[in-house]
């Protein structure tokens, strides 16, 4: 076993010079990037980079990897301008990035209280790698994942989650679709009363949340009227 994450990164960012290894469309206007910087992977399970290319200003992404592999994961959305835009016309295998890390104070805490990882679309990223830093430091501890997309070809890490759940009997995912197709076998709804139906109290978990700000806006009362603990609470807000 590895040590643990929160011992061994840098405390302020430092600027690499990579080159992309993989870039993988898996939802139409997602992308999965993955890049090498050259050395261990620098961050915490959670945190976030900054991407940048000549004439954009840096973006942040998370960093859907535990620190624990050699290289960085990114799921970028493709919002049709500026950066995004540009890694999906011209970043490729081969191609040579600017990465800036790390960022953020959304990331694991070594801990064998249950885990809650609330997902809204790509805000799956950051959860991933929280998700496998817990399982590979506390697996025996109870684990969820409740991701929300809007339709089932964005659940693009389905069978993943769904094979998880086969190797660690003590995690169980959720996905929800807010559109679902007619005979879809998902979930319908949202993330807040879903948990309002399936936990009586959330009090004593660590609960990890990352999406649009909207969806945190309509999830967070709902934490707060289930019990959560404010320094149990971990969230990440971006737009889209």
């Amino acid at each position: 076993m590895t040590a643990r994450p929160e011992t061994t990164v840098p405390t302020t960012p430092r600027t690499y010079d990579a080159t992309v290894i993989s870039a993988v469309d898996i939802a139409g206007d997602t992308r999965i990037l993955r890049a090498d910087i050259g050395t261990t992977s620098p961050h915490r399970a959670g945190q976030y980079a900054h991407l940048s290319a000549d004439g954009f200003e840096p973006r942040p992404f998370s960093i859907a990897n535990a620190p624990d592999k050699g290289l960085l994961e990114f799921h970028i959305k493709n919002t049709g301008r500026g950066l995004s835009a540009h890694i999906f016309e011209n970043w490729k295998a081969g191609s040579k990035i600017t990465i800036e890390a790390p960022f953020g104070d959304h990331y694991w805490r070594a801990s064998s209280r249950p885990l809650l990882a609330l997902a809204g679309g790509v805000g799956i990223a950051p959860l991933k790698a929280i998700l496998e830093a817990h399982f590979a430091y506390a697996q025996h501890s109870p684990a969820y994942l409740y991701w929300g997309v809007r339709d089932a070809q964005h659940l693009y890490l389905d069978s993943a989650f769904r094979a998880l759940q086969e190797i660690y009997p003590e995690f169980r995912y959720v996905p929800l679709l807010g559109e679902p197709a007619a005979g879809a076998p998902q979930r319908t709804g949202y993330i807040a009363p879903a948990l309002a139906e399936d936990f009586r109290t959330l009090a004593g978990h660590n609960i990890y949340i990352a999406g649009p700000a909207a969806m945190l806006n309509a999830t967070l009362p709902a934490l707060d009227a289930l019990g959560a603990e404010k320094d149990g609470l971990f969230s990440d807000s971006f737009g889209g």
